[in-house]
């Protein structure tokens, strides 16, 4: 879709609305073309600003800014992440802005020494990390096959084959006899977070754990440098920290780790894995499958290498070594501010983690280049005059590899300004690609239809969205539920923000590995970086819808249909009465249309004198139904979570596990407890319904 090129610079006053419509189109035609929130003057002032926010945004200088922060590994607490903080710095100082530096003292681990062999049926030193070329810029820099938080130790032990880790495969073992403890598992990734794996591999007595990428889910295709997949000698790191207990600093849960704040010991932290766990290649990880005896895995656990594989254990023996140390190390945030003029104390936060796991092109230079990109394009009109109404505020977090550190900690320091000011946050994770996707919490479902519809994919030259939907079979694509794994799980599973993850991927299968860099991202997932640069137009449209409507975009009435529904399918698969939270989430969305039909019907021709006052509001029903979905108590065993609609599975990990506290207490066959989680959301249900009823009195 092709939007007019030509630059429209700041004029005095608001532009007519005439001046945006063809003459002689019927008044509901001009009505149509407001944008959703905002009255018809209003409107047009906003469209003109998009223009200009969309012809500023360039492709150019995310290009530049991602080859100058992937040219060197930027892992948390490391020289080359100080680097690529002082060259962001450096580059959004030099386009008018003003960023900040916000830090954190943070327990995390440091890999000394990575050593894994396999001792029997034959003695063999495995490779920890890539086969790296000769000349490669900064290759001393690049860390080795490691699993952040992993416990450090020796241990040697036959091996047993888990398929992916699953609480499901593991319960496979228990019925054919065969036991894990004091065995080294082996497990391929996917399927849940990898920090699950060695959850349930603890729990079974397991003695550590060995991870590796199976081609059946990393190769369909060319392996890099010729394509897009996992080479043999790649290796996937990760963390596996216990985030779905907790995100952040282990040893400060639900407080901000700054001097001076009280520290758990490290022996009581619910993050922390106790088992040693670390990652090998596939190309390594196949002598050691291969040498396995014992009963033949089931079908669905046969990989993509070409062996016959056994579940075992043994005679294949490994031995892990891993020297790990563990202390407090810093966790430097980037914070730019657009000062909004009417409403500066609310904020609408973008955020995108700058941290890497080596090179990073990927994931995630491609989110913080274009997260930068945001913050130089609408410093640019503010100087030129342009004011949003509300704050927006542009973020690049640190340690969101080893567990969400920086945006753990800095929402936990600004808890109480954030839970009273921050309209949505936006999650910029993954950008480096040529498919669109999105996550959302539902009452931002419609905003995010609307902007894609506003800016062209570079593949087609339609609308994002006319791709999008015709990839999704000509129908209205479906959003993904948030879970975690990404810095959208503080703002909205601790202190009730929107939130939303907008984002394009290609097919591969680079992830965390040295092979994630800068010319796979040319030559396979995003050439021209055009992807980067549409991604940098949806986000900061949305942003600018959030920051000038008259009334918060929200649509709260989608939110509650899709708790009814939610509700409804636990029925469904479940032997439970659900009937009362069913009646009041319908009460809910039935107050919710009517605020939407009103404040519709109030904006569009013009926001009246005594209208300001409801407007004002309603806009804060707008702000506060979110957070009247939390519950201060938090979930039951894992208090830091307080939504009652979205957490991520305990045996997940990053996939949502709606209605958590019901879907726990219903697995776990514990009457009491889903009797206390209906009760506690059946007074959540009622308290949006009235935070809303209240708004039109």
């Amino acid at each position: 879709m092709k939007r007019n090129k030509k630059r429209r610079w700041l004029t005095t006053g608001v532009l007519s609305l005439t001046l945006l419509i063809p003459t002689g189109l019927p008044e509901s035609v001009a009505a149509d073309s407001a944008v959703q929130g905002f009255s018809p003057e209003k409107s047009s002032w906003q469209q003109e600003y998009e223009e200009n926010y969309l012809e500023t945004v360039n492709s150019t200088s995310i290009q530049e800014y991602s080859e100058s922060m992937s040219s060197r590994p930027s892992r948390v607490a490391t020289a080359g992440n100080d680097a690529s903080l002082n060259y962001a710095l450096q580059q959004l100082e030099s386009a008018g802005l003003k960023p900040k530096v916000k830090s954190y003292d943070v327990y995390m681990s440091k890999p000394d020494s990575i050593s894994v062999s396999q001792t029997a049926p034959e003695n063999r030193e495995i490779s920890v990390i890539e086969d790296i070329p000769e000349g490669t810029p900064y290759a001393d820099e690049v860390v080795t096959g490691y699993n952040a938080y992993s416990a450090a130790g020796e241990i040697e032990a036959e091996i047993v084959y888990a398929n992916y880790g699953r609480p499901e495969d593991f319960e496979e073992l228990e019925k054919r006899g065969i036991s894990v403890k004091g065995k080294i598992v082996i497990a391929r990734y996917g399927a849940n977070f990898r920090g699950v794996k060695p959850s349930q591999a603890e729990q079974r007595g397991a003695a550590g754990v060995l991870l590796y990428s199976d081609p059946e889910d990393y190769v369909h295709g060319e392996v890099y440098p010729e394509g897009p997949w996992l080479p043999e000698d790649g290796i996937q790191r990760g963390s596996v920290l216990y985030i779905f207990n907790y995100p952040g600093d282990p040893l400060t849960p639900g407080e901000a780790s700054k001097k001076g704040t009280k520290r758990i010991d490290p022996s009581e932290a619910d993050s922390l894995p106790s088992i040693p766990t670390t990652p090998i290649s596939y190309g390594e990880a196949e002598p050691l499958l291969a040498a396995m005896e014992g009963e033949t895995a089931p079908e669905s656990w046969q990989g993509g290498l070409p062996i016959d594989y056994k579940i075992g254990p043994g005679p294949t023996k490994v031995k892990l070594s891993l020297d790990i140390e563990y202390q407090n190390e810093p966790v430097n945030d980037v914070i730019v501010e657009i000062k909004g003029k009417k409403h500066p104390k609310e904020k609408i936060v973008i955020g995108a983690h700058r941290d890497t796991w080596v090179y990073g092109t990927s994931d995630n230079t491609s989110g913080w280049a274009s997260a930068m990109e945001i913050a130089r394009s609408l410093g640019e009109l503010y100087q030129e005059g342009w004011r949003p109404d509300r704050t927006i505020v542009i973020a690049g977090w640190d340690g969101e590899e080893y567990g969400l550190l920086g945006s753990t900690e800095w929402v936990e320091e600004e808890r109480k300004d954030l839970t009273k000011n921050a309209v949505a946050y936006l999650n910029m994770d993954g950008l480096g690609g040529k498919y669109f996707g999105a996550s959302s919490v539902p009452s931002l479902n419609e905003l995010i239809y609307d902007v894609t519809k506003e800016v062209e994919e570079p593949r087609t030259g339609t609308s994002i969205y006319e791709d999008w939907y015709q990839r999704s079979g000509n129908k209205e694509p479906e959003l993904g539920q948030l879970g975690s794994g990404s810095d959208y799980t503080a703002f909205l599973q601790h202190i009730g923000v929107p939130s939303l993850g907008m984002g394009f991927s290609s097919p591969g299968g680079l992830y965390h590995s040295f092979y994630d860099n800068s010319d796979a991202m040319q030559r396979f997932a995003d050439p021209g970086y055009q992807h980067h640069e549409a991604g940098a137009k949806l986000v900061g449209l949305a942003a600018l819808r959030l920051a000038n409507a008259d009334l918060l975009p929200f649509k709260y009435s989608d939110y509650a249909q899709e708790v009814v529904q939610l509700l409804e399918e636990l029925e469904q698969n479940n032997d439970v009465n659900l009937a009362n939270l069913k009646e009041q989430a319908r009460e809910w969305q039935f107050a919710a249309t009517a605020l939407e039909l009103k404040a519709e019907e109030m904006i569009s021709d013009g926001i009246q004198g005594p209208e300001k006052r409801l407007l004002k509001n309603m806009n804060t029903a707008m702000l506060k139904q979110e957070r009247d979905l939390m519950n201060e108590k938090g979930l039951p065993g894992r208090s830091w979570y307080k939504h009652q609609i979205w957490a991520p599975g305990m045996t997940t990990g990053y996939a949502a596990l709606p209605l958590p506290a019901l879907a726990e207490a219903i697995e776990a066959g514990d009457r009491e407890a889903l009797q206390q989680a209906i009760d506690r959301l059946e007074t959540s249900l009622q308290k949006t319904t009235d935070t809303v009823e209240k708004a039109m009195n």
